[in-house]
């Protein structure tokens, strides 16, 4: 995963060169320059990638109320039915950001510290082996911090190698309509994988300490991890399009998700997820959500400090604090070096819910495809290459 992040790097530089040429030649001024342009460029890019069935963006600024929404392309690539700007879709890893934000709300009612021992919650036979690094079983020191930043040291049963056999993507590709639980998906870790590091020692990218969290929830809250996320999150901020796939009364009704040509949106497959992500939701849904969190109506300020405290190092130019993550563009381009820098939630199918503290303004998208994990992030600095101009001018 790593080395991808390092690739984008170049990508970015590459293709940035030419777009950023062509926009400054063009100098989009205005709203309907902007908004055409951006329209434009978005049509092109599922026009020429088989990859993507349809494209959302929301562009909000709180500070100014201008707000521009758009969508493109259709439901899924069997589809003749238009994308709309309110269509549900897999948001993936942007669930981390929902599920750290209820351990804020924790802490906040002192129910707990994000210091705690996570073994306080969980049974010695879920923590088995996970945490065992020659010889010595390290499961005992990991706290929820540890879980929260990806420093805990256990595996990643999604992006990890395996000591033999298929890896779990591979498997997915095999068979979309494998169905997994929480247990087994901690399993295959425990069953396939090598622990990183000691608790505390480094970053490691986890979605298995993702989904012990989400036990850590059930077991401290007593109810289903979807209960809490209605009961906490959606409902009082009246999210009436949002919830967690799989949970729902009827059946899903979301955007393709491609992977390797395969819709997995109507799939068991996406039962890999849980609580680090499998949440379906709408653009605005996720601005309710996001512009609560920044202006501290779902946890306290000195909580939102902490979980935006953005230590951990990911990579050049992207950092990671509880459930977030930071992209820093002046690391990852000297070319964007005036550009303002964007935090919050990022999913595997670039989904992403991002905010830039400096302008006040609100950065939500799905692409809906594992081709473009990074590519979206290259999309997303074309875009303000254009909307950018008009906050300036």
């Amino acid at each position: 995963m790593k080395l991808r992040w390092k690739i984008l790097a170049v990508v970015v530089l590459i293709g940035i060169i030419g777009f950023g040429v062509l926009t400054f030649m063009n100098r989009p001024v205005s709203e309907e320059a902007v908004r055409e342009g951006i329209q434009n460029h978005l049509e092109e890019l599922v026009a020429e990638n088989d990859s993507l069935s349809s494209v959302l963006l929301t562009i909000y600024s709180d500070e100014t109320g201008n707000l521009q929404q758009f969508a493109t392309g259709t439901k899924n690539l069997s589809s003749d039915e238009p994308v709309q700007t309110d269509s549900q879709y897999h948001t993936a890893s942007v669930g981390k950001t929902m599920n750290a934000t209820v351990f804020g709300m924790l802490v906040d009612e002192d129910k707990i510290s994000f210091d705690d021992k996570i073994k306080t919650w969980l049974d010695d036979d879920i923590l088995e082996g996970l945490f065992v690094l020659n010889g010595t079983d390290y499961s005992d020191q990991v706290t929820i911090r540890h879980l929260l930043k990806h420093t805990s040291g256990v595996a990643c049963y999604f992006g990890d190698p395996v000591k033999s056999g298929k890896m779990l993507m591979e498997l997915i590709i095999d068979d979309p309509d494998l169905l997994f639980t929480p247990e087994e998906l901690i399993a295959f870790t425990r069953d396939n994988q090598e622990p990183v590091g000691k608790p505390g020692q480094q970053f490691h990218y986890s979605d298995t300490g993702y989904i012990l969290l989400g036990l850590i929830l059930e077991a401290i809250e007593g109810k289903p991890y979807s209960d809490i996320l209605e009961e906490r999150i959606f409902e009082p901020l009246d999210m009436k399009n949002s919830y967690l796939m799989f949970y729902q009364e009827g059946p899903a009704d979301m955007l393709g998700i491609y992977l390797n040509g395969i819709d997995l949106s109507g799939r068991n497959a996406l039962s890999v997820d849980w609580s680090g992500g499998s949440i379906v939701t709408t653009m605005d849904d996720l601005l309710t959500f996001m512009m609560a969190l920044v202006n501290d109506e779902l946890v306290s300020d000195e909580v939102y400090q902490q979980m935006t405290d953005f230590s951990e190092s990911f990579d050049n130019g992207i950092y990671y604090g509880m459930g977030m993550m930071y992209f820093d563009f002046s690391e990852l381009s000297i070319l964007l070096g005036s550009m303002t820098n964007v935090f919050g939630g990022m999913g595997i199918t670039g989904t992403y819910m991002f905010y830039d503290q400096e302008n006040d303004t609100y950065f939500i998208a799905n692409f809906g495809s594992l081709d473009f994990t990074e590519k979206s992030i290259e999309e997303l600095i074309k875009i303000r290459m254009l909307y950018d101009r008009m906050i300036i001018e």
